[in-house]
């Protein structure tokens, strides 16, 4: 049977983004035995969505006049490798479409030399996030075609990554006999896994990726996408057993779930109108994060296992850096062990 692995998002925005507070927390996770921490992608960002969009921390942390800081995403990665010994890096997800697909696979397989061969690549259409921050206009991306401007550029990384000389010929991005290293330190390469919620990204899983990383599904949705993905991959010529179900999940673990669902309400209330799949309220939210007592938060993480669930990405809501501590000891020691 797969191991079930967890990982914990670092605050590389929100309240408390700072390299100090990264460091600590991922050496932290490393201590704990975590298999994985993990960062997530936007190069442009606004005070709105610092307000809005919780990623890391809580909104009850923000204070006014607070920079809408957010430490990129690859060269922190490479930068915590230094930090770091064993413990899985990840990205989750880079806004591909409006990233260089040869910088990328560049910047990926030199991190994953840097690390000794733990990096996990996320990649994804870019979110309502993404569009609402003004990405896609700042880079000059048109939007229309942006999924299969990232399934090229997938495609494209992976020639790169595997062929002395590369050749490329797609609708977006072409090259020819380019010669790139060092390619990447893992067998097979830098395991690629594609983010978003809905059955078109488990298709362009099942078409490119090496994992799946969805947001915002409930346990029984969760099912349904992974059938679909299995399906699909089978469709393809792949087998199911190589590619890594994992999901991106809110979680807050206390002792009273009273008090642990009226801290978490706040946070995810707020976020909910930046996110690509827009919730009516609270409650149908809640559903699909894991929000309670450590006993709620077991429950919860077996209901997503059961739906084939291999990898957890927690964003811990947390109002402080001693309270993300305080939730990833008791994450580990009253939920996992």
């Amino acid at each position: 049977m797969t191991k079930t692995r967890f990982g914990i998002r670092l605050p590389v925005s929100g309240p408390f983004a700072s390299l100090n507070n990264v460091i600590s927390i991922a050496k932290k996770a490393e201590e704990l035995e975590y298999d994985s921490i993990w960062v997530h992608d936007h190069v442009q960002w606004t005070r709105e969505m610092h307000e809005h969009h919780i990623s890391s921390g809580s909104a009850e942390a923000l204070r006014p006049g607070q920079e809408p800081t957010f430490l990129e995403s690859m060269t922190l990665l490479s930068h915590l490798s230094a930090y770091t010994n064993t413990i899985l890096l990840g990205v989750a997800c880079l806004a591909m479409p409006c990233r260089n697909p040869v910088h990328i696979a560049k910047q990926a397989a030199n991190i994953d030399h840097l690390s000794n061969g733990r990096l996990i690549l996320g990649v994804g259409l870019g979110s309502r996030a993404t569009v609402m921050s003004k990405e896609f206009e700042i880079f000059d991306v048109p939007l229309k075609g942006r999924g299969d401007r990232m399934l090229d550029f997938v495609k494209a990384m992976k020639v790169l990554w595997s062929e002395p000389y590369a050749s490329y010929d797609g609708e977006y991005v072409a090259f020819k006999n380019a010669e790139m290293y060092p390619k990447p330190l893992q067998e097979g390469g830098i395991p690629v896994w594609v983010g978003g919620w809905s059955n078109e990204a488990a298709r362009r899983t099942a078409s490119v990726g090496d994992g799946w990383i969805p947001g915002w599904l409930s346990p029984d949705e969760m099912r349904l996408g992974v059938d679909l993905l299995r399906d699909e991959l089978t469709r393809n010529g792949r087998s199911p057993k190589g590619v890594t179900i994992a999901v991106e999940k809110y979680l807050h673990v206390g002792k009273a779930s009273e008090d642990v669902t009226s801290r978490a309400q706040q946070t995810i209330s707020q976020s909910l109108y930046t996110y690509e799949r827009q919730m009516k309220n609270y409650p149908e939210a809640e559903k699909r994060h894991i929000i309670g007592s450590p006993e709620e938060v077991a429950r919860r993480i077996g209901e997503y296992i059961d739906a084939g669930v291999e990898h957890f990405e927690f964003k811990v809501i947390y109002s402080s850096l001693d309270n993300l501590n305080d939730q990833m000891i008791a994450l580990r020691d009253e939920v996992l062990r």
